[in-house]
């Protein structure tokens, strides 16, 4: 059994780093940021230790990058990056899916029609943030729907490092809108339990997103 110290200060570094993923993600500490340990953990108002702890998983996990001279600071992704992490999602999102078509509870389903419901009034609201708050996590969840641990966990790493690499070319109503309807027919897909619909829904998904992002390359 661990010691009640030791335990407080897992805990404590779980909650530092749900707290710093969240910004990160969420653009409140942008790409380059300085995870400064100190810093961090006056504003938290938790030991070094803990923040420590937080920011090497960052690390860990690719969403925070060590630099020379300068400590940890939050990723950044260029536009080649991302369709590297692309590529490799495909794959993994695309057999979760299959998989999860024969796998998945009703209540996973059942999620997945809410985070829907909620991306669609973003899309009313012309609600960019919302937007991508609801595609991260209708992408998460389609990781968890093989009920594979191991998926699971991989897929959930790659949408982080994803969402980071794409939030700047994710700015125009007509592409989200699109992505919306996709994410609609994967949903069906897997509704009637059909697991090669769902994987060819999520392919034909992937398709556009690569081929916008190759566009958007062009054009810079």
């Amino acid at each position: 059994m661990k010691p009640r110290a030791k335990l407080q200060s897992e805990r404590l570094a779980d909650k530092a780093y749900a707290v710093l993923r969240s910004q990160i993600l969420k653009g409140v500490l942008p790409p380059g940021h300085a995870l400064s340990v100190p810093e961090l953990s006056r504003q938290l108002g938790v030991s070094r230790s803990p923040v420590r702890e937080a920011v090497l998983q960052l690390v860990a996990e690719g969403l925070a990058r060590e630099q020379a001279h300068k400590g940890a600071v939050v990723a950044h992704f260029s536009l080649e990056d991302a369709l590297q992490i692309l590529e490799v999602r495909e794959v993994l999102e695309v057999a979760s899916v299959r998989l999860g078509a024969s796998r998945a509870a009703p209540e996973d389903l059942a999620r997945l029609k809410q985070v829907l419901q909620a991306q669609a009034k973003a899309l009313q609201e012309s609600d960019f943030v919302g937007y991508q708050a609801t595609d991260l996590q209708f992408h998460r969840l389609l990781g968890t729907l093989s009920h594979n641990p191991v998926l699971e966990r991989m897929v959930g790493l790659l949408k982080d490092q994803s969402h980071l690499a794409l939030e700047p070319a994710a700015r125009s109503l007509a592409q989200l809108e699109r992505g919306y309807h996709e994410h609609r027919s994967v949903l069906a897909a897997l509704e009637a339990r059909n697991a090669e619909g769902a994987g060819l829904a999520l392919l034909k998904h992937f398709k556009r997103i690569r081929e916008s992002l190759e566009g958007w390359l062009v054009t810079k």
